[in-house]
């Protein structure tokens, strides 16, 4: 048992089969240094200036700083006695009386905030010196440290005692010392020397966001109740909670589900660009609410305006920043897709911002939700698959294959009736995956059509906001309003130019000429890409729902037929059938081997109405050992391909269809579909393709047919 007041720290190192966990004592530190980060926001709404913004920065990264120093620790060391407690409270108040004293920093009082940034450095040192002297594996990395964190704790208090302007150059070489430490070769060496447990980690930063997530939430709501607020104020207040949903899905699906990329300096782009990030955070909770005094037919304020657009934009710039060195394993796009996508909501929302002044701030307000939510669109769009029980996905079968060989009852499950190509692809390289092009081309008309429709309208806004930058760019629109410079836009992007408005400076006209130049190219790739979807050759091949198992001239034929549904000429039609079978070798290897199935006629020189194709189950066959009345044990699937020349498209064409066991009916046979007209001509019935009646003996009665989902045993 150890004593509860004083005992020896645990090093913890990474391993796969023990993550540690995030502490009581952790989450309430989080919480305290959360209400610093809201403090100092707050701050900062009340002296929105170039000056309020800067302070809000320099007072920012020490906090942060001296969160992730403490962070850290715990995730090299597990310590819960009485000593280690106290330690960490009083690092708790003196991050809130950093938050308490940033405000005095504006007005150039800067000693209390140095003494309570600098009391919390040394705090962590005196934890990291105190483990260095109890655990004698992690000497070298406590001491380490203990003297980054005493240097950067040293220079704070320093600085409150020397007269500026030297106070502030130590200011900033007190926190350089920190931020710049773990990028030493000593600092690379001991990491090697003691691995990081980043789930852990990622975990923390995680519970960190959603708290300051969770504290904007909560302003937002809280403003909207103290000021009774009207209609117009409600919606701007629902637009700004939005925005924090928005922000919650993108971090929480695309940053805390993904793991870092095995590349140098990836985790080090993973840490430092959470400090812009969740200083982003903090700011759009302070932006937020300050949304709520939008007019919806008024400009907004230009001071409100770019902090929630820079906010955002410093937000998806981080995310995008992170993304460039992670992975998500489920996702349908490559993740070079994700980087761009939030690089130009970022990009889009800075220009949104001085274009404000040209319209409401209503408008204001939902272009930046539009683009809020497009990027959640997008992450949907991405992974569309849930990913809570991803890393699990397929282990349990092989499992349970190599419990039942080892009981002699090896059986792998049954497919589904599921398409081959909605198969889960789990793992797939990230440059493998798909792109944009090919996401369009496999689509449908519904997703080509509202994806571009919604790209043409964000890239006339794009542009529309850089015209009016500058008001006197178009001319004959005086006063340039945004509806104008979106029209011109318009007008510029698909070459349509009525003649009204015209480029009226040098500015106007380098932005129309950028904006001449992206259109030619955008209007290139949906041209080949409406193109090249609209005349891919499609062919009209139907075949058989039943696969029919009958006798033929005292042999057991396997057959199903094959419809030209169009009536064209298709030359020199090719069948190529297959059947997938489940197999385990002596050694308990599981193998799905690919065996042919050989035809009675394998082409046809003009396929033009139907085709019975055939397969007779000889001893070479691989069908001979088939068990018919269990046939889930035997085959898997059975895939058939057709190809011919179409004489209306002059190209080649491709038709597949997979036939699963429950498909076969045993001592079946087809119904006929070809008649003759009185006029000589040939019918071709599709009403009965599908159906199939029970093979009948010699002399036997016609039967009636059989529709659709006939078994084999089951009585007409």
């Amino acid at each position: 048992m150890r004593s509860r007041w004083f005992h020896r720290p645990f090093l913890h190192s990474a391993a796969p089969d023990r993550q540690k966990r995030t502490s009581w004592l952790e989450l309430y530190y989080d919480l305290v240094f959360v209400a610093a980060f809201l403090s100092l926001g707050r701050g900062m709404g009340e002296n929105l200036s170039m000056t309020g913004v800067a302070v809000f920065a320099a007072a920012f990264v020490p906090l942060w700083t001296a969160w992730t120093g403490f962070t850290f620790f715990e995730n090299r060391y597990t310590l819960d006695d009485f000593v280690h407690r106290v330690m960490v409270l009083l690092q708790m108040l003196s991050a809130a009386g950093m938050a308490l004293t940033a405000a005095d920093v504006l007005e150039g009082d800067t000693v209390g905030f140095c003494v309570a940034a600098g009391t919390t450095k040394l705090l962590i040192a005196v934890m990291h010196a105190r483990a260095g002297v109890q655990v004698a594996q992690a000497q070298a990395y406590s001491r380490y440290w203990a003297g980054v964190f005493a240097l950067g704790g040293g220079a704070w208090l320093l600085a409150a005692v020397v007269p500026s302007p030297w106070s502030y150059g130590l200011w900033l070489a007190g926190t350089l010392a920190v931020v710049a430490a773990p990028l030493s070769r000593q600092s690379l060496a001991l990491a090697q020397t003691l691995p990081i447990d980043f789930g852990h980690l990622g975990e923390r930063y995680g519970f960190l966001t959603i708290f300051v997530l969770g504290g904007s939430f909560v302003n937002v709501v809280r403003s909207l109740a103290h000021h009774h607020a009207a209609w117009t104020q409600l919606a701007a207040g629902a637009v700004a909670l939005l925005l924090t949903c928005g922000i919650w899905w993108v971090y929480f699906d695309d940053v805390a589900g993904t793991r870092t990329k095995e590349m140098r300096g990836a985790r080090f782009v993973w840490l430092y660009a959470h400090l812009p990030l969740q200083a982003g955070v903090t700011a759009v909770g302070v932006a937020a609410e300050k949304t709520i005094a939008f007019s919806w037919d008024a400009p907004a304020a230009p001071e409100a305006r770019w902090l929630l657009a820079g906010a955002l934009a410093t937000v998806y710039a981080s995310v995008a920043a992170i993304d460039s060195v992670t992975e998500r394993k489920q996702i349908e796009l490559s993740d070079r897709a994700r980087v761009n996508a939030r690089l130009l909501a970022a990009l889009g929302l800075l220009v949104l911002a001085p274009a404000g002044q040209h319209m409401s701030g209503g408008l204001f307000l939902s272009l930046v939700a539009a683009i809020n939510v497009a990027q959640v669109v997008f992450d949907m769009m991405m992974a569309p698959l849930e990913s809570g029980e991803w890393a699990e996905l397929g282990r349990r079968s092989v499992a349970d294959l190599a419990r039942d060989h080892d009981s002699g009852q090896a059986r792998m499950p049954p497919l589904t009736r599921r398409d081959v190509t909605q198969a889960v692809r789990k793992g797939t390289p990230a440059t493998m995956r798909r792109d944009l092009y090919f996401y369009f081309m496999e689509g449908s008309w519904v997703r080509v059509l509202v994806a571009f429709g919604f790209i043409f309208v964000l890239s006339n806004v794009f542009f529309a906001a850089l015209y009016t930058v500058e008001p006197a760019s178009i001319a004959t629109a005086t006063p340039l309003t945004f509806a104008d410079a979106f029209y011109f836009s318009v007008q510029t992007m698909s070459t349509i130019g009525y003649g009204t408005l015209s480029p009226a400076s040098t500015y106007g006209n380098l932005v129309a000429t950028a904006e001449a130049a992206l259109s030619m190219i955008g209007i290139a790739v949906v041209t080949g890409l409406v193109f090249a979807k609209a005349s891919r050759p499609r062919a009209s091949v139907l075949f058989s729902k039943p696969m029919v198992l009958t006798t033929m001239h005292d042999k057991k034929v396997l057959s199903f037929r094959v419809g030209n549904a169009r009536g064209n000429e298709v030359v020199e039609a090719k069948l190529h059938v297959i059947v997938i079978k489940d197999e385990l070798s002596r050694e308990g290897h599981h193998l799905r081997r690919l065996h042919d199935v050989p035809l009675t006629r394998r082409h046809s020189p003009v396929f033009t109405l139907t085709w019975s194709v055939m397969h007779e189950i000889d001893e070479d066959s691989p069908f001979a050992d088939v068990d018919w009345s269990d046939l889930d044990r035997d085959v898997a699937l059975i895939v058939v391909t057709l190809t011919g020349h179409d004489g209306t498209y002059g190209q080649t064409i491709y038709a597949r269809h997979v036939y699963f066991p429950e498909d076969i009916a045993v001592d079946h046979r087809f119904v006929d579909v070809i008649s003759r007209l009185d006029d000589g001509r040939m019918l071709v019935d599709y009403d009965r393709f599908h159906d199939i009646m029970p093979d009948r003996s010699p002399g036997a009665g016609e039967d009636a047919p059989v529709g659709d989902g006939a078994r084999g045993g089951v009585e007409p």
